[in-house]
């Protein structure tokens, strides 16, 4: 995905778009399931018209339906590794969501998701996402080199959709088919009910404040040191 230069802001949503119903029909379209184990920028093909493919499923898992597995071998890319996955092998299809929200911020970013040149705040790229939303500075997080920069609705719309999907808890996490009708929405993907149970979360005080404008005023609103396969 990195190979075609520098992505429109609508490039990249094509591309991720695309990616995100190739995950949800893996997982949700046929059985047993196929859990990808290794989503990353590197393995999104594009062709010249920014239709996206997942490639290399030289670690892909067949689960049935709900179904997990406990792994005695952490397989994948460091930095795209869901956290539940990485410290006790549980596998499941939320372990490809994580890994999908961490494509989704590089896009936005154009950040790797480890980047030890970077200060030491910034070296992982999904804390200070974190960080930068809870701090309510998201318009500073958008990759400088692209040209257009989306709307404040839309950054926000893509914002929520990649939180949700590497959030720690992972039943907390959509499933594929969510992720694809966030991104077609125009409206906010985080329900209000969500909003009452998680307003004392420090990086959700920026979504939420964003959200509240929204409704009153109609305001318009992408690794490093990589070990694949270890």
């Amino acid at each position: 995905m990195r190979h075609h230069g520098y992505l429109t802001w609508e490039a990249r949503i094509k591309i991720l778009l695309g990616t995100a119903k190739g995950l949800a029909y893996l997982h949700e379209a046929i059985e047993p399931k196929v859990v990808h184990r290794d989503i990353k920028s590197s393995n999104i093909l594009i062709d010249d018209d920014f239709n996206a493919k997942v490639s290399d499923f030289g670690l892909a898992k067949l689960l049935g339906s709900g179904k997990s597995h406990v792994a005695t071998r952490v397989m994948g890319t460091f930095g795209y590794v869901a956290p539940e996955y990485a410290n006790t092998g549980l596998l499941n299809e939320k372990s490809d969501v994580y890994s999908f929200g961490v494509v989704l911020l590089e896009a936005i970013t154009g950040r790797d998701p480890v980047d030890y040149g970077r200060p030491a705040q910034e070296v992982n790229m999904v804390d200070w996402l974190k960080t930068m939303v809870g701090n309510r500075r998201s318009e500073e997080v958008v990759d400088p080199n692209i040209e257009v920069k989306p709307s404040t609705r839309a950054l926000k719309r893509v914002l929520l959709t990649a939180l949700r999907c590497v959030d720690p808890d992972s039943e907390k996490r959509p499933k594929m088919g969510q992720v694809v009708r966030m991104l077609e929405s125009e409206e906010y993907p985080l329900a209000r009910e969500d909003r009452r149970h998680r307003r004392n979360r420090g990086v959700n005080s920026e979504i939420e404040s964003h959200k509240d404008n929204s409704d009153t005023d109609g305001s318009d609103i992408q690794g490093s040191r990589s070990e694949s396969g270890r």
